[in-house]
Order: structure tokens, then sequence, then C-alpha cells
């Protein structure tokens, strides 16, 4: 009887826990890209990337990679770890429209984190010196569209063909309307207004990151 490949294994595996390959791809924190290949037997699963695809598949690595060992019948705990796509701003912008899900399976970066968060959470890195000196360019921030902000928070706000990182403030309401501004940390940039310019806001800011320069 002829053994099952690598591939066949995940494949198999993943349908019978009614896993979609974007499902595995997310949990895993690659892109369903990389679980293709894997069932294709084009590439290997390796390192971290092993040891979280067994964990969701609820396996053992050595299952996945030789076929030794047994298949958990009982469902282990998978770690509540959030795997976030690492998009551009330009990705940004478009978040809040249809082009979420496309933008999700094309990723190729993604960030892990344990917060609580929303499926649609999503992490940007600053490019700009607005927030300075608090956040400076090249600071990674996960942002999460399912939590309004608060006045102070740090969001994440798409302002006519920009995506900018400003604190909300709270201004007036005006029929049932919120009137807020957008503001800098950094005095040279200016004050956006929800008033004089349309403003969407894409998400609060939920956690920031800062890696050391070598």
């Amino acid at each position: 009887m002829k053994k099952e490949s690598v591939g066949e294994r995940i494949r198999s595996r993943r349908k019978n826990l009614k896993l979609t390959q974007q499902g595995v791809a997310s949990g895993i924190g690659v892109s369903h890209v990389a679980v293709s290949q894997w069932e294709k037997d084009e590439t290997l699963p390796r390192g971290e990337n092993l040891l979280r695809l067994a964990e969701l598949l609820q396996c053992t690595a050595a299952w996945i990679i030789d076929g030794e060992g047994e298949v958990f019948t009982t469902p282990s705990k998978v770690s509540d770890v959030s795997a976030l796509p690492l998009i551009t701003l330009t990705q940004a912008a478009a978040w809040m429209q249809e082009q979420r899900l496309l933008i999700q399976q094309q990723a190729t970066r993604f960030l892990y984190s344990d917060s609580k968060l929303s499926e649609s959470a999503l992490a940007i890195t600053l490019d700009d010196a607005a927030m300075q000196p608090d956040y400076r360019p090249g600071d990674t921030l996960i942002f999460d569209p399912a939590v309004a902000p608060q006045p102070g928070d740090v969001v994440l706000a798409h302002i006519n063909s920009e995506v900018l990182v400003r604190i909300y403030r709270l201004m007036t309401e005006q029929h049932d309307e919120q009137i807020f501004s957008l503001r800098p940390l950094n005095e040279d940039f200016p004050v956006q207004t929800s008033s004089e310019k349309k403003i969407e806001l894409i998400g609060t800011m939920m956690e920031m990151r800062r890696y050391r320069v070598r």
C-alpha cells in the first residue's frame, strides 16, 4: 500500500478538522500559498511553522513529516495566538472595503499576538514623524477595527488619499453625528477635523512594537 506523502497527510487532516487552507494559514501566520505548496508537496513546513501546524492540526510534527506517531483523537488546546497580516499603508486604505479578505489572502508577512483581537485586526509599519517622540518611523502598530476609539486613543485613519496614525479627540455631536479631530504629537503636522474633511477610521491601536536597529 502506498504511503501517504507529507502533503496528503496535511490535506487529509485539515479536511477532517473542517479547516480551509486560508483558516490554516491564518492560524499559523503564513500565506495561503504556503499551505497550498505544502499540500502539493512542493515545499515542506519547517521550524516554528511545522510546530504551529502540528498544534493546529492536533497531531505530532513527526506524524506530519514521516507518518509516525499517533494522530490525537482528542482536540488539544490551540494557543490563543492571532496571526495578523503586516500590510502596507496603501493596503490599509482598502481594509474596510470588500478587499480585506483578498488582502489577507495575499499577505506574506505576519505578526503574532496573544491579545484578544478581532478577525479584522491588522498591523502596519509607521513611516512618518507625525507621532514623535512617542512613536517613531519603523515602529510596528497593531490596530483593531472592532474596537471603538475613546478620546486620547491612537487610531489609524483614511483621510483623502492618505492613511495616517493620529490621536483621536471627540469634539462634539451634531445631529447624531460625532465631530472629532485627529491630532499629531509632532506640532509640525496639521490637525485634521471630520467637519472639514472626510475621515474614515480604520482601527484603534491595541499594541506597539519597536525593534532594535542593529
